[in-house]
């Protein structure tokens, strides 16, 4: 049954004492406006968008991880912005007609869990695009993943924190029969067809074909 947000405001809705807002899952610092997005992101929609750093890094860096970003806001989107030392991030829950319900955590700069997080309130869209300092919104949806065979004559594949395949980005390689790649996801980047893949609840980068043209994953059928 769906939500009536109308009814809804001023409750919570996010349930605080699920996986998807405590370790391994989630790090970030609780009570925190990116704990809370990262957890609601996860917790909703089941997408897990590895946010790091402050609230006005997370347009960029979930850009640069091959998120989709939007100028206005979407039902189950981030809401960014990059304004003062830390900026600050906002979870939009839904958007009908000339309304945008949201929800956010440490809007008031307490850095702590209080009754206030997580609690849904509404705002006219004319008004959510023309708050101060809103660089965007990222995207969240429920990707498709197919399985990918590794065809490396060692059975490793290496995986990449962002899109740019170099050695600073690297997370680590690891030994594997099949990845599960992000349909649709693939991409050329400097001679290389790389792929977004999905690996211990987190995407990341690897590369399909080398410069060489060499295959490094082949598509399980």
């Amino acid at each position: 049954m769906g939500i009536n947000y109308n009814k809804s405001l001023g409750r919570r809705l996010a349930n605080f004492d699920t996986k998807y807002y405590k370790p391994p899952i989630n790090n970030s610092s609780i009570g925190q406006c990116v704990w809370y997005t990262q957890g609601r992101a996860y917790e909703k929609k089941g997408v897990f968008i590895g946010a790091r750093g402050n609230g006005k890094d997370v347009y960029q860096n979930c850009k640069k991880d091959g998120f989709q970003v939007s100028k206005y806001p979407k039902p189950n989107s981030i809401a960014c912005f990059n304004g003062g030392t830390y900026g600050h991030v906002k979870y939009v829950e839904y958007v009908i007609g000339d309304t945008v319900y949201y929800t956010e955590a440490n809007e008031n700069n307490d850095n702590r869990l209080t009754a206030s997080d997580g609690v849904l309130k509404k705002m006219s869209v004319t008004n959510w695009v023309n708050q101060p300092y809103l660089q965007g919104h990222v995207v969240i949806k429920k990707e498709k993943l197919v399985n990918f065979k590794v065809i490396t004559a060692n059975k490793k594949i290496s995986l990449y924190k962002s899109v740019n395949i170099k050695r600073k980005n690297k997370y680590k390689s690891i030994k594997t029969g099949t990845v599960k790649v992000v349909a649709g996801s693939g991409r050329v980047k400097n001679g290389r067809d790389i792929v977004k893949v999905l690996y211990d609840n987190r995407y990341y980068w690897a590369i399909r074909t080398t410069k060489a043209k060499t295959k490094q994953l082949k598509r399980v059928k």
